[in-house]
This record gives structure tokens, C-alpha cells and sequence, in this order.
């Protein structure tokens, strides 16, 4: 018996340029840490921080690209505990934190809509045909991701 093969839906623009974002934020929280973690006497929380921040990055783009589900529910809670202290500093008075918090929020919610968008396509087509294997491309820029958190971080460390 053939087996049909079914289009999925291709995330959009949007959701492609806040993953982007996101990601930015992500490396911009790794980097923070790893400069808070180079002092001796916070190096558990700095290290937190930056373990946080990657994790940020590679959940954000497994689900959006790589269509994982699980990676999708623990984006967007990341970025819904990114979102309440972002919110808090919005309310005391932090100007500031009003790029991160709108960078969390929206992505938190394009999160959702396209993890119910997955959900359902999974549920008319059991068969997941998103690609298994990693291309050179994305090796390339894991590398690149990696060098543009190290590279700042090194600066901080001297």
C-alpha cells in the first residue's frame, strides 16, 4: 500500500522572525550569565542564567523548525517566566523592559497557535516527515550561535 504523503503547514513570517529574536534574547541572556559567572562569588547563579539562555535558543528553534511539540510547551514556558519579571519591571518603572517583555509575550503566543497547528496535523497524520537528520547549514550556524555568546563573554571575563 502507497503511502500518502501529506504537505504540512510552514510556520510564517512572523513566527520566523520572533523565533530569530527570541534566539537574540536567548544569547544575550547566556552571555549575561557567563559574564555573571566569571566573578567567584556568583558563579551558581550566573551559570543558571546561561544555561537558561541556551536552553532558550534550542528549544525555540526545535519547535519552530524541527516541529517538536515538547520543545514548544518548553519555550513558551520559558518565555512566560521571562514575560512576569520583564511585566514587574514594566509596572515599577523599567522602560527598559518593555523590548524583552514584548519579545516574550508575542512569541509566547505564536508559540501557541502554532503548537495547536502541530498538534492538529499530527493528529490527521500520525507519520511526523520533518527531517531527521541535521543539515550543514544548521551545524554552521549552532557554531556561529555558540561564537556569538563566547566571543562577548570573553570580554567580560578579562
Amino acid at each position: 500500500m502507497p503511502r500518502r504523503y501529506f504537505s504540512y503547514e510552514k510556520p510564517s513570517a512572523l513566527l520566523i522572525g520572533f523565533t530569530f529574536l527570541t534566539m537574540g534574547q536567548g544569547i544575550v541572556m547566556a552571555i549575561m550569565g557567563l559574564a555573571i559567572g566569571s566573578r567567584v562569588d556568583s558563579v551558581e547563579p550566573g551559570f543558571a542564567l546561561a544555561s537558561f539562555g541556551m536552553v532558550l535558543i534550542v528549544t525555540q528553534y526545535a519547535s519552530t523548525f524541527r516541529r517538536n511539540v515538547y520543545c514548544m510547551w518548553l519555550a513558551t514556558g520559558q518565555l512566560t517566566l521571562c514575560s512576569i519579571p520583564c511585566g514587574l519591571a514594566l509596572i515599577v518603572g523599567g522602560c527598559v523592559a518593555a523590548i524583552p517583555l514584548f519579545i516574550s509575550g508575542t512569541t509566547a503566543l505564536l508559540n501557541l497557535y502554532w503548537g495547536i497547528s502541530v498538534v492538529e496535523q499530527h493528529s490527521i497524520i500520525p507519520d511526523d516527515q520533518s527531517p531527521e537528520q541535521i543539515s550543514l547549514i544548521e551545524i554552521f550556524l549552532a557554531i556561529l550561535i555558540v561564537a556569538l555568546i563566547l566571543g562577548p563573554a570573553t570580554v567580560f571575563y578579562r
